[in-house]
């Protein structure tokens, strides 16, 4: 399969993954991490390996000569390529560079432009998701906040997606997490078959011990996350006692 068709079938079941996302007066910040959750949670949902912030798969350098670029989220699959995904308010340049240079070592690039609709083309085979929103300013200091109503947004219709590109079919009632938030509200995010989100359950946590002796709760998909990975690798490796011979 060409990897053009792979891209755009990876965006429009992540398009259709997004649209039911409705908010009222949030901050940037605020959307463009509960957009990132939302990726992450579609890719757990397809039984794929998700991971963020990683660094480059082409290898592409990123702002230091000595550091690689780094990718919004990547989705691990079995079944196919990896799945490269930057998410964006504005159309950033650099992001569509890294997403060529992943395209051109074969891994499906998909990009999250959310914000106005944007003006300009996206270069192929970088599939384009579009996540549009509103603004208003308030306040003396003209805060933007945004917001997006499901009857201001309306998907249009798309081509049928093959039963291997869909997510799992749930039941129509949609369970919510029954873990807390730090302030003590009802997880509001949709469970997993284990009872819990994406990010309380334990098993798509990076699980590694903190300095306090807990477990880490980053969400990850499954695996450690980045600093225990850059831990890890930093460590030396352990030394055998004395009395026990060396067969490596």
């Amino acid at each position: 399969m060409k990897l053009e068709v792979r891209a755009q079938r990876a965006g429009q079941s992540l398009a259709r993954w997004l649209a039911p996302l409705t908010f009222t007066d949030w901050s940037a910040a605020r959307v463009t991490a509960e957009l990132t959750r939302a990726v992450v949670a579609w890719g757990v949902a397809h039984g794929w390996r998700v991971r963020r912030e990683v660094p480059s798969l082409a290898e592409l350098p990123g702002a230091h000569p000595d550091r690689s670029g780094y990718l919004d989220v990547v989705c691990e699959r079995l079944d196919g390529p990896p799945i490269a995904i930057e998410i964006d308010q504005t159309e950033k340049p650099w992001s569509a560079r890294k997403l060529l240079v992943e395209a051109d070592s074969g891994v499906v690039p998909v990009w999250v432009r959310w914000g106005e609709p944007p003006s300009g083309t996206v270069p192929e085979p970088v599939a384009l998701v579009v996540f549009v929103t509103t603004c208003r300013a308030v306040g003396p200091t003209r805060r933007r906040l945004y917001s997006r109503t499901a009857d201001q947004h309306l998907q249009p219709s798309a081509p049928p997606v093959p039963a291997s590109e869909q997510p799992p079919q749930h039941a129509p009632t949609r369970l919510r997490c029954r873990a807390t938030t730090k302030k003590g509200e009802p997880c509001p995010i949709d469970a997993r078959p284990s009872g819990l989100c994406h990010v309380h359950d334990p098993a798509v946590q990076c699980g590694r011990l903190t300095r306090k002796g807990s477990a880490c709760t980053v969400a990850t998909g499954g695996g450690p996350c980045k600093y225990h990975q850059d831990q890890s690798q930093s460590e030396p490796a352990p030394q055998l006692p004395p009395w026990l011979p060396d067969v490596s």
